[in-house]
């Protein structure tokens, strides 16, 4: 088998792998799996795929250009394209906190969020877990993707300082 076409599939599959994980996984050394990937970089950020390879954190994954996403959004089920201020507030507070407690998000937001994040457990946004005598929240893996938070939550960890909650969240 062809290295470069296994960790295509490989990436692809597993919608992302780290370097070292592909070494693992092709049992080459991590040296020639960065030279494949930074070949399959090149090769997919050309004007001939609709697709590109990026890295985000540690991760490599393809993701469909820009240029592409509204005549892919014709064929993909979109749940989640009318989100209210208070709901996108309660994304951002899991957001920037991880996995959040209903006392939690009230603290946060200031006032009762309960039918809020009801409404963004049943629209599929939010899962819950039971956790003791409470549920924690966190987003959905599906509604990561489609928002492709990989990338937001990258450039909040290289910038900091602009990722404050209070900057993120309104207190109307």
């Amino acid at each position: 088998m062809k290295l470069k076409a296994m960790i295509e599939a490989l990436i692809f599959a597993a919608r992302g792998m780290t370097l070292e994980r592909l070494a693992k996984v092709t049992e080459s050394d991590l040296g020639t799996v960065t030279k494949v990937v930074e070949e399959l970089e090149k090769e997919y950020n050309s004007e001939d795929h609709g697709v590109e390879l990026k890295k985000v954190g540690d991760v490599y994954r393809f993701y469909t250009k820009p240029e592409y996403s509204q005549i892919v959004g014709k064929v993909t089920r979109t749940f989640y394209t009318k989100l209210s201020s208070s709901q996108m507030e309660i994304i951002a507070a899991i957001l920037l906190n991880g996995p959040s407690t209903m006392q939690m998000l009230n603290e946060l937001r200031g006032k009762d969020s309960s039918a809020i994040v009801r409404s963004l457990h049943k629209s599929g946004v939010l899962v819950r877990k039971k956790q003791s005598h409470t549920y924690v929240y966190h987003l959905n893996e599906s509604f990561k993707d489609f928002l492709m938070i990989e990338g937001v939550l990258d450039q909040m960890t290289e910038h900091p300082e602009s990722a404050k909650p209070s900057s993120l969240i309104s207190e109307s």
